[in-house]
C-alpha cells in the first residue's frame, strides 16, 4: 500500500515490553488529542482519560489491580509501561463502548505515527467490576456515572516491533 496511513495501521503493533524513560508531554497531548476526534454516536463524545504516569500513582495503581485479580507480586498487567491511560465513558450513553474503543483506536496511531509503542490493557475492567471500583473512582477522580472500557499503555518498546502475525483469511464477504 502507498497510502502513509493505511501503511501506519499494517504497521502497528501491540508492545509488550517497555522501557521506563516516559513519553514526552507535548507527544502525550496529541495522542489524547487524536482520542477526543474519534468519532461518537451522535457526537456524544462520552469518553474520559485518565492519564497515570506519576510513578507512586502507577505503583499503587498496579498494586490495586494485583490484589483486584488475585495475582502475586511479579504479575505487571501493564508490561512496565510508563504511561497508563485509563479510557471510561458515561454509562447512559448512546453507544459508551463503541465510542470509547474508537477512541482508543485513535490514540494507538496516533501514538504509532509518533514511534510510541502502544497495547490495549483489557483486564482494568475486571479491576473495576470489583470490590476495590469505589476507592479507584475516587483517587482517580472518575465520575461514578462512567464504565471502564479498557486502557491503552504507551512507551517506547524495549525490543522493536514484533513480527506480524498472519491475518485470518475468510474474514471479508463481499456481493
Amino acid at each position: 500500500m502507498s497510502n502513509e496511513m493505511l501503511n501506519l495501521i499494517r504497521q502497528r503493533r501491540s508492545i509488550r515490553n517497555y522501557e521506563a524513560r516516559q513519553i514526552p508531554a507535548s507527544d502525550l497531548d496529541a495522542i489524547l488529542e487524536a482520542g477526543c476526534y474519534a468519532p461518537s454516536a451522535m457526537n456524544e463524545q462520552p469518553w474520559r482519560f485518565t492519564v497515570i504516569q506519576d510513578s507512586e500513582v502507577r505503583s499503587w495503581f498496579l498494586q490495586t489491580c494485583r490484589r483486584a485479580l488475585h495475582k502475586d507480586d511479579d504479575f505487571d498487567p501493564f508490561y512496565g509501561a510508563p504511561t497508563i491511560v485509563l479510557v471510561s465513558a458515561k454509562k447512559d450513553a448512546i453507544a459508551p463502548q463503541c465510542d470509547a474503543s474508537l477512541a482508543m483506536e485513535n490514540m494507538f496511531l496516533a501514538a504509532a505515527s509518533l514511534g510510541i509503542g502502544s497495547c490495549w490493557i483489557h483486564c482494568v475492567n475486571d479491576v473495576f467490576a470489583s470490590p476495590e471500583w469505589e476507592a479507584l473512582k475516587q483517587r482517580l477522580h472518575i465520575p461514578a456515572d462512567h464504565i471502564s472500557v479498557g486502557s491503552c499503555i504507551l512507551g517506547y518498546s524495549a525490543e522493536g516491533l514484533p513480527a506480524p502475525k498472519p491475518r485470518q483469511e475468510g474474514v471479508i464477504v463481499k456481493f
